[in-house]
């Protein structure tokens, strides 16, 4: 009987001990263009790796650098997926925007046979002073059997955001991954379309 109600205060001791309310947790979403201006490329199917991000990007704590270029996470801020699923999906949604095309993200089904494949290695993602995306990275795209490289573009920018509110953080994400589609739409443009 003693045992069990030691068991129970250690219980109401630990449960009292978790500090403030539960991180809040933000999901990307696309940016959403009304019309696709651009001609999309002459190609149908596509095959989307899954983004590779640094490794303090997969933290799903929210990253910042400092002053002294140190990064820092915000324990109040958590992506609601993982980063890298987050970036893949609207990825996914704004290339079959400006392709017109079937994007599939990998691994595919058997039967598929993408005319091209798409891989995002992002370099850096954090949250700048602003409260908007710093960017960086490289797209390659690569034979739809994975042979011959197409072409590779590297890209570094920064999207700027007028408040430190999480969801500016994760609006400025979204326009850079519908930046990052815009040139990967161009570069399959450029391939395809010659």
């Amino acid at each position: 009987m003693l045992t069990r109600l030691l068991i129970c205060i250690a219980c109401v001791l630990v449960m009292s001990c978790k500090s403030g309310p539960a991180p809040r947790q933000y999901l990307l979403e696309p940016v959403l263009d009304p019309v696709n201006e651009s001609i999309p490329p002459s190609i149908s199917a596509v095959a989307l790796a899954e983004v590779m991000v640094p490794a303090y990007v997969e933290d799903d704590r929210l990253a910042s650098r400092n002053a002294d270029h140190r990064i820092e996470y915000d324990p109040d801020i958590k992506w609601a997926d993982s980063p890298n699923d987050a970036i893949t999906r609207v990825l996914a949604n704004r290339l079959r925007f400006y392709l017109e095309a079937n994007v599939i993200v990998e691994p595919w089904p058997r039967g598929y046979e993408p005319e091209a494949r798409i891989e995002v290695q992002l370099d850096k993602l954090l949250r700048e002073a602003t409260g908007g995306a710093e960017m960086s990275g490289q797209i390659r795209i690569i034979s739809g059997n994975g042979k011959k490289m197409i072409n590779v573009r590297t890209f570094q920018f920064i999207r700027y955001a007028n408040s430190r509110d999480p969801n500016s953080y994760f609006a400025a994400v979204a326009a850079g991954v519908n930046d990052i589609s815009r040139m990967a739409a161009d570069a399959l443009r450029d391939h395809f379309d010659k």
